[in-house]
């Protein structure tokens, strides 16, 4: 067998995707240069759910989402219109026969827990702009150096400039909608009746909240429109005018936040996506991971469960066929593309309902049967590393 050791891979962003993949590759024996344009490792302090098949993923690499990145784990789930609950469930069935939770974590510690594990094969280069990828003697690089590699993983998020080269069809679509973010910390977070919830309102307006466990709890609220060039107190008072009217505890979440610890995002999402996840270059390739590959509509919280089940596997793909870059980077491709597509499509369908008139979205929610969004969701969380 083709041993790896010694094999050069260049892996661009360090979000989780980026992070992932480098463990990923480094437990290998590549040798891994990261390179990232900020100029430190570091989380936001937001807060996000990994569903079980996100946590499963990182079990793979090393890492207990419990443990090692502090998660909570969510024992129900709830969806509500202004007036009622719609449709409550257990989180115990998205974990299928294996009984593995989904988690609540701060963004934060899970991005410590996996740049703990990097290990000594991966050089990280901060305050690093990639901005060309040469597709003929492949490399990756910026105004002033340039990496080799027979390997290069574009994990350059949801505005990718290497998507092009690999899907040229597949763009970067608004959702013509923006999400405001925050977090609690246990002191000041009001209490909780449930593990997480997600309210859907009039004119195309979500609030939802989740539980963090010792790390307080956090937020979203997605408005229409795009991103407010208002000082963070008037974007405050906005928020308190958008759900003044909507039922407890949103506006103690919102009165639990200060001004300067809210967030505000576009939200955006990739469509079509790619037909094709790689580009073979000579003996090796370029990948697309994580958003930059299929930034789905963020309306189901699966970004971060994917890029990690991306992660995971190519590295199956990689141990599969060790003698050939390329022929690992096809198996990555057959591997992905089928949930990929289908998940993209869900939340899409979903992001689409929820962005109808006054009135369709309340509708829809008390004619759709709680079985079917449990079955939905379900099979979001289906997935099991690849042996």
């Amino acid at each position: 067998m083709v041993q790896m050791q010694n094999r050069r891979a260049v892996v661009v962003g360090a979000g989780v995707a980026g992070l992932a993949s480098a463990i990923v590759l480094s437990k290998l024996g590549w040798r891994v240069a990261l390179l990232e344009r900020r100029e430190r490792l570091k989380g936001e302090d937001l807060g996000m759910v990994l569903w079980a098949s996100g946590v499963r993923a990182l079990r793979a690499l090393g890492v207990d989402a419990q443990l090692d990145a502090s998660g909570t784990p969510v024992d129900r789930f709830e969806i509500r219109n202004e007036d009622r609950l719609s449709s409550s469930f257990a989180a115990a069935m998205l974990g299928a026969d294996d009984g593995t939770p989904s988690v609540m974590v701060h963004t934060a510690m899970l991005y410590e827990a996996l740049v703990s594990r990097l290990g000594d094969n991966v050089q990280v280069h901060p305050a690093t702009q990639v901005d060309r990828i040469d597709m003929v003697d492949l490399a990756a690089g910026d105004a002033s150096r340039r990496w080799d590699a027979e390997l290069v993983v574009a994990a350059d998020g949801i505005d990718s400039p290497t998507r092009p080269l690999i899907a040229p069809g597949s763009p970067t679509v608004d959702a013509g909608v923006v999400c405001f973010r925050g977090l609690v910390p246990a002191h000041r977070a009001p209490e909780r009746t449930t593990d997480a919830v997600e309210i859907y309102g009039p004119d195309r307006r979500r609030f939802g909240y989740g539980d963090l466990g010792h790390a307080g709890a956090c937020w979203w609220a997605t408005v229409p429109g795009g991103m407010r060039p208002e000082s963070p107190q008037i974007q405050y008072e906005l928020i308190n005018r958008w759900f003044a009217d909507w039922p407890d505890p949103v506006g103690k979440f919102i009165a639990a936040t200060r001004p300067s610890e809210l967030t505000q995002q576009s939200v955006r999402y990739v469509w079509p996506i790619p037909p094709v996840l790689h580009q073979p270059v000579g003996q090796g390739g370029l990948v697309l991971l994580g958003d930059a590959a299929h930034g789905v509509a963020p309306i189901l919280a699966q970004g971060a469960s994917l890029a990690l089940e991306d992660a995971v596997t190519l590295g199956w793909a990689l141990r599969r066929t060790p003698e050939s870059v390329p022929a690992a980077l096809a198996s990555y491709d057959r591997a992905r593309l089928a949930r990929i597509k289908r998940v993209a499509r869900l939340s899409r369908r979903v992001h689409t309902i929820a962005s109808g008139g006054r009135g369709m979205t309340k509708s829809l929610l008390r004619a759709v049967p709680d079985s079917w969004v449990q079955n939905q969701a379900a099979s979001l969380s289906d997935w099991q590393p690849p042996r």
